[in-house]
């Protein structure tokens, strides 16, 4: 009779088990001892080795010739236990047997010696799923078994465990196997059975498994039905993956902020009928590994891919895009039906800075400018004289706008108002304009404002910095259309003249960035 491959190739030894050895050693060194425990708690994500372990203690216990804590494999319980034939090897599942009766006619059974072996072990796989009734028949023979029974209790979810059946286990927690143990392995069963298949599909196999040994045989079992070789392409057909390239090019058009690119490469991903949601956690997987790679400065073990992307972002910018793609997420599973929406709504939002005023995004823009500061692409003014620093400020914004220098007014150098009046409520217009833009009115704090006789609104700041940062056109505006609802006032955003405010300071904060020498 065909046995898949995560049963025929089953461990039989703790040696075989894979990327548990934090367990294995200890259990080897138990039984070889003679210090088996009456109970055992086996707890960790599906498909990491619990009922493996389970079968090997029960085998190695039982075994007649045991070799350094490991059953021999060939004595007749060993064979009995491994083709199943044995009745003091008792497997039960409590997700379909989770009632008080149940626990009872087992606590009843306990009592009788075994049949034909030293121990009748106990293997109750899914234990969380008794019921309250049925955890609390259980507690006492739990606790004190007779001398020939073994329990051995597996779960998947700890947490429903309660607390009195944990105190009277010896706990084990299994971890998910890493992807190279994963590949290792898989590579082992390909020798055995005779599979052709390529490192590619094995890395995208262990990658899809989620540490979980018994997916990943499974998946291979699934890639081998063609009975050709397992190609790269094939896996992604068969088992719906998305193209590391894939995520790779919608990724490096997010770095770009080329919105048309990525909306192209999601439009693609919608017309080949792929699962958008699906896709899309894909896409969470791979920025994770991306911010992984970034913050940990090379030390995170990831694809040839994930290096290469991860050059042209920076940790605060992932972290934003993650943060704002999870959000995404879980809108998709409240609303199945908009998840292409939701995924493109995303894609503009991370794309264009300017919609999001959250903390993260601002943090965001932040490390972008200062990367392109790093990297040359702004430069700083050199060789600004402090005399005339204001001047030499409002020619950098308007070369940097790149504006004919003709069409950029030119204010005198020497303007005293005929009359000026002071905005009593800048204070308000401020709070009116944090709402709509946090980077225009953090540069508005600790500013005064006033008109003139000619209607201009003069704002006060405390450095050049600060001068140069609001000078903008854009940023004139905001200001200019919220002054004139708060008070009535019609601006434009030509009337609106940042200025530095005439104090004297031992040294300017600006001057940090700027070459002073002659």
């Amino acid at each position: 009779m065909y046995q898949a491959l995560y049963r025929k190739w089953r461990p039989s030894t703790f040696d075989d088990v894979v990327g548990q050895e934090h367990i294995t050693s200890i259990l080897r060194s138990e039984i070889a001892g003679g210090r088996i425990s009456h109970a055992y708690l086996f707890c960790g994500p599906r498909g990491t080795g619990k009922t493996t372990c389970a079968k090997i203690i029960s085998k190695a216990a039982n075994c007649e010739h045991p070799v350094n804590g490991d059953p021999c494999g060939e004595c007749a319980s060993c064979r009995a236990i491994a083709d199943g034939t044995t009745t003091d090897v008792i497997e039960m599942d409590a997700a379909s047997n989770n009632g008080v009766d149940n626990i009872r006619d087992l606590r009843d059974s306990v009592v009788y010696t075994p049949a034909d072996m030293k121990y009748r072990v106990y293997i109750i796989d899914e234990v969380h799923m008794l019921s309250t009734s049925a955890f609390n028949a259980l507690l006492k023979t739990l606790e004190e078994p007779p001398a020939h029974v073994i329990f051995i209790l597996a779960t998947t979810e700890l947490h429903k465990i309660p607390a009195t059946v944990l105190s009277r286990c010896q706990r084990f927690d299994f971890r998910r196997i890493t992807p190279a143990s994963i590949i290792s392995r898989m590579k082992t069963v390909c020798l055995g059975e005779g599979i052709k298949a390529d490192e590619q599909s094995l890395e995208l196999i262990a990658r899809l498994s989620q540490g979980g040994m018994r997916d990943a045989l499974n998946m291979l079992e699934y890639c081998t039905g063609g009975g050709d070789e397992i190609t790269i392409k094939k896996t992604e057909a068969l088992l719906g993956a998305s193209p590391t390239e894939l995520l790779a090019d919608v990724c490096r058009a997010l770095a770009a902020k080329d919105v048309t690119g990525a909306l192209e490469k999601l439009d693609e991903v919608y017309r080949s009928s792929r699962d958008v949601s699906v896709f899309w956690r894909e896409l969470i997987a791979f920025c994770r590994d991306i911010m992984m790679y970034i913050a940990s400065r090379g030390g995170f073990d990831c694809s040839e891919a994930v290096k290469e992307t991860a050059k042209a972002f920076t940790v605060p910018r992932i972290m934003y895009i993650l943060d704002s793609f999870i959000i995404t997420e879980g809108d998709m599973g409240r609303s199945p039906a908009n998840a292409k929406l939701y995924a493109e709504m995303a894609v503009v939002k991370v794309c264009n800075d300017s919609l999001d005023t959250s903390t993260a995004a601002l943090a965001a823009r932040i490390s972008d400018v200062e990367e392109r500061l790093a990297s040359g692409e702004i430069k700083f003014v050199q060789d600004i004289k402090p005399a005339n620093i204001r001047g030499q400020l409002k020619e950098t914004v308007a070369s940097t706008n790149e504006t004919p220098k003709e069409a950029v007014p030119q204010k005198p150098e020497e303007h005293t108002p005929a009359k000026e009046e002071n905005i009593r409520n800048w204070a308000d217009i401020i709070r009116k304009i944090e709402q709509k833009d946090v980077s225009v009115s953090s540069f508005l704090k600790d500013t005064g404002a006033y008109t003139d006789a000619d209607g201009k609104l003069h704002i006060r700041c405390g450095n050049a910095f600060a001068v140069m940062m609001l000078s903008s056109d854009e940023k004139k505006r905001v200001i200019a259309l919220t002054a004139s609802a708060v008070t009535g006032k019609k601006f434009s955003a030509d009337d609106v003249l940042p200025e530095q405010a005439d104090v004297k300071t031992e040294r300017e904060p600006i001057e940090d960035f700027i070459d002073t020498e002659e």
